[in-house]
């Protein structure tokens, strides 16, 4: 039965892939990627019996994520914040990691690299930080720009602007001035918009795939659409992965205790995405002290995300995560999160959510949860 599911489900894929879009993910390769995004959400659950308030839970929570990447040098600036009231009770937990990576050759992904870790939780004493020196090897790349040159594709099509799929390189082409907005920006300042659109309709001529001598007004509508999210959203799409092995020092610690041993710490990533409706992230670290506890305790954390995209407007997002603590003595203890959520996209960046969730902490029972969010993207 499951053989028979998943030669079903790859013939889907296979049929999906032939008749779409002449580009993969895979062919955009370009010298410098960035990304930038800010985040938040919030929940509200109350409750009440007669005269008494039996539940009032509030939280909130902000995601911060930009990075750049180039083929000599690469920077990452990674923040989660979250905070929350329980009747009179107010809780936060702010974690800030900042990292750099110099590759050794330009035309190879061999790099060294160095990671600062912030965090501060409300009922501990002080800051807990951390320093990691080491090295790594491979390259994370950004094709977001790639995903919005496949979105104005599809809309092109549909509008009966272009004759079909246009061409790999033309498609690449149109991503790198998509990637070049600021550029345009800087150079023509209010009138950007005019020169940008302008190029990507001569790459769309020079492919001999429009039908008539222009875009017309509905094709600069859908092109605005996309570029600038205006009753849709374009998912941030990356692919590659890279692992790292270092040295963490701790520079202090979150109640005030002795600084221990440096642990020795591997980390990798790894983003996968399958066709341009389909994305799975992972992510994960384990690390131990250098000590005489080396290989005796250990801490792991492993992540996988599985974004699908329903529609322009739907987003399916399932998200896993996976810690192990086990002490020098003693039982290790897991803790397992498992989260689905659909993501409706409103309008100006704001989404509406419906999230479910099931939490287990070793041998305690499970928790189960389910809320409605409404998420708004800064940028």
């Amino acid at each position: 039965m499951t053989r028979t599911i998943f030669i079903f489900l790859a013939t889907i894929f296979f049929i999906q892939q032939s008749i779409a879009q002449k580009v993969e993910v895979y062919d955009y390769r370009v010298p410098v990627s960035r990304a930038q995004i800010l985040r938040t959400s919030a929940f509200w659950n109350w409750g009440q019996i007669g005269d008494s308030v039996t539940t009032n839970i509030a939280s909130a929570d902000v995601i911060f994520r930009k990075f750049y990447s180039s083929l000599p040098f690469a920077w990452f600036i990674d923040a989660d914040i979250s905070g929350g009231k329980t009747f009179s009770k107010y809780s936060h937990d702010v974690k800030i990691k900042a990292s750099a990576r110099k590759y050794i050759w330009e035309e190879r992904d061999l790099f060294a690299f160095s990671e600062l870790n912030v965090r501060h939780i409300d009922y501990y004493k002080q800051i807990s930080s951390s320093l990691t020196f080491g090295a790594g090897y491979g390259r994370y790349i950004d094709a977001t720009a790639l995903a919005k040159a496949v979105r104005i594709e599809e809309h092109l099509i549909k509008e009966s602007v272009i004759k079909g799929y246009l061409p790999k390189n033309t498609m690449v082409k149109i991503a790198n001035i998509i990637e070049r907005q600021a550029e345009y920006e800087n150079i023509y300042s209010d009138t950007y918009e005019t020169f940008w659109f302008f190029d990507i309709e001569n790459e769309i001529k020079a492919s001999d795939m429009l039908i008539g001598n222009n875009l017309g007004a509905i094709g600069v509508l859908r092109i605005r659409q996309v570029l600038f999210e205006i009753n849709e959203r374009v998912n941030n799409r990356y692919y590659g992965w890279d692992v790292t092995f270092g040295t963490r020092f701790d520079l202090t610690k979150q109640d005030k205790g002795k600084v221990g041993s440096p642990n020795l710490n591997l980390a990798g990533r790894y983003s996968y995405p399958l066709g341009w409706k389909f994305q799975i992230n992972t992510i994960g670290e384990v690390y131990s002290p250098l000590d005489s506890l080396f290989a005796k305790q250990i801490n792991s954390n492993i992540g996988l995300d599985f974004i699908y995209e329903l529609s322009n407007r739907v987003n399916l997002v399932t998200s896993y995560k996976l810690g192990i603590i086990k002490p020098g003595t003693g039982k290790a203890e897991a803790t397992n999160i498992l989260n689905t959520a659909f993501l409706f996209y409103l309008e100006n960046e704001i989404y509406f959510g419906i999230n479910g969730s099931i939490k287990k902490i070793g041998d305690r029972p499970s928790v189960m949860g389910l809320s409605m969010t409404l998420q708004y993207n800064l940028f």
